[in-house]
């Protein structure tokens, strides 16, 4: 739950001093709802991690929740802003975020987004030899210099789900060790692009230390081997991060503050030993930022008791405003919002959406006290379910609200139907 969920005199569930119920009354459902409190003492605890670190930057993962208020909230806390598209780039420029703090991602980034990168001044994380190739050539044609980092494959299983492994050996993303010293060479052949450091990102939603500190060990052995080879000393490095949080209470999320103090301290070990001096860090948490702040609160609709005791209860969301659960078999915890200490026996239901879809199932089974009418929470949906969102069966996405001390105000509106056919068009021999 969010840190600032509490339980009234009502036996209603309140976020952010503000009563469920009272939420939905006032901005509809479905609604997205979070947390600032949450999200500003997730990154205080990364930071303080990192204390004892020189020259550390968080930095947050645009992709797994981004607008305008939230790229606000990243600045204050003092963190860097990783995108990995031109709409993350150009929402990252519009709240005005400080362009020496955004780096920029992807496997696949085209000519106009790295034209773009090279016009903003961010720094550019390079995939592969052929856009560093490409990003070589487009910064000579334009006169622009600019700072990059190279993304390796280091060669590092994580224990997660197959779709967010992203550090083993046949990832898409990143290139190759073997290929490292032939990308090299050719970013010093010209003086346009300047190689400031390495990057990795072994995967998300990781639970286990250990492969981090294995990849700061890669990384020191790899650095002093291009102080060696090329006489050259890169003064940056970013380990990734992916950290996971607790969907359920079977998941045991490391703690945000130990895992930035003990990697940390492992770079300063692994550099330190091999006589190098310390780079700047980058650290990327991911969701651990915001997965946690978010709260979906959904109305519910038809109640289905099937005879064999399988119980269906149907909300008026589901998969469009968090397709996790068909995607990655995700799950989550729920409750009734509006009595959140059940006042009757509780049953067994499958809590499933409206979309015309089998798989449009939310969680597979949650022991509630539910009836007509129910208000109901998911909770740690601050992450990847906005981001990942769509219009499935034409409806719209949801609002989003942000709530602090009492205080809520819409930072996404809610989609109409005026909106989702706002870009259709009708061509001149059908009309």
């Amino acid at each position: 739950m969010p840190t600032s969920a509490t339980i009234n005199d009502q036996n209603h569930l309140c976020l952010g001093g503000i009563d469920t119920s009272k939420l939905v009354e006032e901005f509809g459902s479905p609604l997205w709802v979070m947390c600032e409190d949450s999200i500003m003492q997730s990154a205080a605890a990364v930071k303080e991690g990192l204390e004892a670190y020189p020259h550390a930057l968080p930095c947050y993962a645009g992709k797994a929740f981004l607008c305008l208020a939230m790229v606000r909230l990243i600045d204050k806390a003092g963190f860097g802003l990783d995108v990995v598209s031109d709409g993350e780039l150009y929402t990252a420029l519009e709240a005005n975020f400080p362009t020496d703090r955004i780096f920029f991602h992807g496997n696949n980034k085209s000519a106009k987004e790295l034209a773009m990168a090279l016009e903003s001044g961010v720094k550019i994380v390079v995939d592969s030899q052929s856009e560093l190739e490409a990003l070589v050539k487009l910064a000579k044609e334009q006169q622009k210099s600019v700072d990059i980092l190279l993304r390796i494959i280091p060669g590092i299983e994580l224990d997660t789900h197959d779709h967010i492994k992203t550090g083993h050996d046949t990832s898409k993303f990143g290139i190759p060790l073997d290929e490292l010293d032939a990308a090299i060479k050719l970013i010093l052949s010209q003086s346009q692009v300047r190689l400031i450091g390495l990057h990795a990102h072994i995967g998300s939603q990781a639970m286990d230390l250990a492969p981090y500190l294995e990849s700061v060990d890669l990384f020191a052995d790899l650095y002093l081997n291009i102080q060696k080879k090329f006489n050259l000393t890169l003064p940056h490095l970013d380990v990734g991060g992916g950290l996971g949080i607790a969907y359920t209470a079977a998941d045991k999320p490391l703690s945000m503050q130990h895992w930035a103090r003990v990697l940390s301290e492992r770079v300063k070990s692994a550099f330190s030993s091999r006589n190098l001096p310390l780079p700047e860090l980058s650290v990327e948490p991911g969701r651990a930022i915001v997965g946690s702040a978010g709260v979906t609160l959904y109305s519910t609709g038809h109640l289905k008791q099937l005879p064999g005791g399988t119980n269906y209860l149907a909300v008026d969301g589901g998969m469009a405003d968090n397709p996790r659960p068909i995607t990655y078999q995700a799950q989550y915890t729920a409750a009734v919002a509006n009595r959140m200490k059940p006042e009757a026996e509780s049953k067994n239901w499958s809590i499933v959406g409206r979309y015309c879809e089998s798989g449009d199932i939310i969680v597979e089974e949650a022991k509630l006290d539910a009836r007509d009418g129910d208000l109901i929470a998911i909770f740690a949906t601050g992450a990847y379910n906005y981001s990942m969102s769509s219009n499935y069966n034409r409806t719209g996405r949801p609002a989003c609200v942000l709530v602090k001390d009492g205080h809520a105000e819409v930072i996404i509106e809610r989609e109409t139907c005026r909106d989702l056919v706002s870009h259709d068009r009708i061509p001149s021999w059908l009309k």
